[in-house]
């Protein structure tokens, strides 16, 4: 008998988010394309209700709640026992206000750190993809005045590492090419306008080319994001705004974030809770849309 060489389509579970958001109508949004549904076998999980009707293919999870911080933690316990379960091959995840998450579950910053502790992973990062661009945010949600003191030789090293194994193994690059941004005004100007460049971020760039790992930098990020085609496989920026200001003012309806580091494929939509426009039918779900066929690509 002849073997098919049609890959079986994965199974990707959906957590809807804070049921309070635009996560259950920008989920509902995007099931509804069927060049979609014919990528994966979806498992939503959340409230049917606040969903709302899905295609029949798509299976929904009902977990009970009482409060949307609560709701929003449940949806993902759910989803991460599917995964450790085999049940599931990815998991896409709906936005939650980190606030209401924290309310009832103290210490919650984010479902990066969460899913890395969930299943004990040390090395992790956020990794944002749009088209034809891929880049690591270093010190993910801190605020800007922490940022200088969390970034170090082992630090900054740790992150090209996870950027061009991830490169490697999901995105099938042989040989990647990074590119890591300095933290200060145009690189630091040779330690006139700041020390971490030097000290901190060009010894971790040496340190991976001797690896092996073709890696550019420090480069000033004034002036990185003005081209037309991305010359890197890779980019690795300092802090929140430094990448994702430029990302999403370009990418932002394309732009999926990626948890590199995990033992499975997690990715998300760009975007927030959204509440001012949530029940409204105004969300755009494009984001949403990205994030679940990544999942499938990458699954």
């Amino acid at each position: 008998m002849l073997k098919s060489n049609k890959r079986a389509l994965p199974s990707i579970a959906i957590t809807m988010g804070d049921p309070r958001g635009i996560g259950p109508e920008v989920i509902r949004r995007a099931l509804s394309k069927k060049s979609l549904l014919g990528q994966g076998r979806f498992i939503v999980i959340g409230n049917k209700k606040i969903l709302g009707r899905v295609p029949s293919l798509v299976q929904v999870l009902e977990v009970p709640y009482e409060t949307a911080g609560e709701g929003s933690l449940k949806f993902l316990d759910r989803a991460v026992a599917l995964i450790k379960e085999k049940t599931v091959d990815a998991l896409v995840t709906a936005p939650v206000s980190k606030e209401a998450v924290s309310l009832y579950h103290k210490g919650f910053v984010g479902h990066t750190e969460y899913l890395a502790q969930a299943f004990g992973v040390r090395r992790f990062d956020m990794m944002f993809i749009a088209p034809y661009v891929r880049l690591t945010i270093l010190t993910r949600h801190v605020p800007l005045r922490n940022v200088p003191d969390l970034i170090s030789v082992p630090v900054v090293f740790d992150s090209i590492i996870l950027m061009a194994q991830t490169l490697k193994k999901r995105f099938r690059v042989r040989s990647p090419k990074i590119a890591v941004l300095g933290l200060n005004p145009h690189a630091g100007e040779g330690g006139l306008l700041g020390s971490e460049d030097i000290k901190y971020i060009l010894p971790a760039i040496r340190k991976a080319r001797a690896c092996g790992i073709n890696t550019i930098g420090p480069l000033p990020a004034d002036t990185f994001f003005a081209f037309q085609t991305c010359p890197y496989d890779g980019i690795i920026a300092m802090y929140h705004d430094q990448g994702l200001a430029p990302l999403k003012a370009v990418y932002m309806k394309d732009l999926v974030n990626l948890t590199a580091g995990l033992p499975f494929v997690r990715t998300s939509p760009a975007h927030g809770t959204a509440f001012n426009i949530a029940g409204k039918n105004k969300a755009d779900p494009s984001s949403m849309t990205a994030a679940i066929k990544l999942a499938c690509e990458l699954s």
